[in-house]
């Protein structure tokens, strides 16, 4: 078997560590885009930006010790925590989204290393966007997680 990447496996590792963190219970957990027309209110996407000039993930890779046997991966997944709130409240729609997010990384502080698959996971940036559309205040906060692993051979 050749050289392999671990980004697909850590994203499957965030799907799973974010469905299954129970400050998460309720909020839709996608792995990437959806083709769901379901009008959902709270939801948190892996490795997806719904931006079209933005990539969902990369991976940067740095050769590790004398060997050269593995390459270190230094592993970027985009991900959205989006609410929808049904009022015109801003603040309370904000307020929950940043909610989200804490209980993502409350999720990733469980398992670092989201199974085994990587070495260490941390939410390394965050972005807001807000606004007012037809159906009420949203919400849409922006994060990133950046993890540190090893490829496999």
């Amino acid at each position: 078997m050749g050289w392999t990447s671990t980004l697909p496996a850590a994203i499957d590792g965030l799907v799973r560590v974010f469905t299954e963190a129970p400050g998460l219970d309720g909020v839709t957990v996608r792995d990437g885009a959806s083709v769901s027309q379901a009008r959902i209110t709270e939801v948190i996407s892996v490795g997806y930006t719904g931006a079209e000039d933005e990539k969902d993930a990369d991976a940067t890779l740095v050769r590790e010790g004398l060997g050269g046997a593995l390459d270190r991966e230094q592993l970027t997944i985009r991900c959205v925590a989006a609410v929808l709130h049904g009022t015109t409240d801003l603040p309370a729609a904000r307020r929950r989204a940043y909610g989200l997010l804490a209980a993502a990384a409350s999720a990733l502080a469980v398992d670092r290393t989201l199974g085994g698959t990587v070495m260490t996971a941390w939410i390394s940036a965050h972005s807001l966007s807000q606004s007012q559309i037809d159906q009420g205040a949203q919400a849409v906060v922006l994060f990133t997680v950046t993890c540190d692993a090893y490829s496999g051979l």
